[in-house]
């Protein structure tokens, strides 16, 4: 079975690729976040129990734009953290940067080559729910009205 092919990009004014299409989309519950993926790759659709829930409100929901990059190669490295304020992000060498803006509730991610479905769903997927449970502690509320767990008290 033929494997399907990211979707072509060249844009030589965006070589930052800001502005790469990402059609395909699906929506995920990550813990009692509301996630929107969308992507330019099928193989970055996580393999998470699909799920959309009506009575998730705004500060429960963030949005995943992942980006297979074809033209980043390399294998990954070990993650360097670096927080900012409303900012983390996670470069793992040439094949992965991850940003998650907690003021905006979207992370960016841009994926190389080199990093096969398996690694993805089995090291990335993982961090990223990680990520996305982090953004959220002190804004999310459970449907009792309490805290979630590691909320903090402010």
């Amino acid at each position: 079975m033929r494997q399907r092919e990211p979707l072509a990009y060249s844009n030589p004014l965006d070589l930052l690729r800001r502005f790469v299409p990402t059609p395909l989309k699906a929506n995920y519950l990550v813990g009692h976040v509301q996630v929107t993926v969308q992507t330019n790759d099928f193989t970055l659709l996580p393999a998470l129990p699909l799920g959309a829930r009506l009575d998730v409100h705004g500060e429960q929901t963030l949005e995943w734009r992942l980006v297979r990059d074809a033209d980043s190669h390399g294998n990954l490295e070990e993650p360097m953290w670096l927080r900012s304020g409303m900012l983390t992000i996670v470069e793992m060498g040439p094949s992965c940067l991850l940003g998650l803006d907690f003021e905006r509730r979207e992370l960016l991610g841009f994926i190389g080559a080199a990093v096969d479905a398996r690694t993805y769903q089995e090291y990335l997927v993982p961090m990223l729910c990680r990520m996305t449970k982090e953004a959220h502690p002190r804004l999310a509320i459970d449907g009792s009205g309490n805290k979630n767990e590691g909320a903090d008290d402010e």
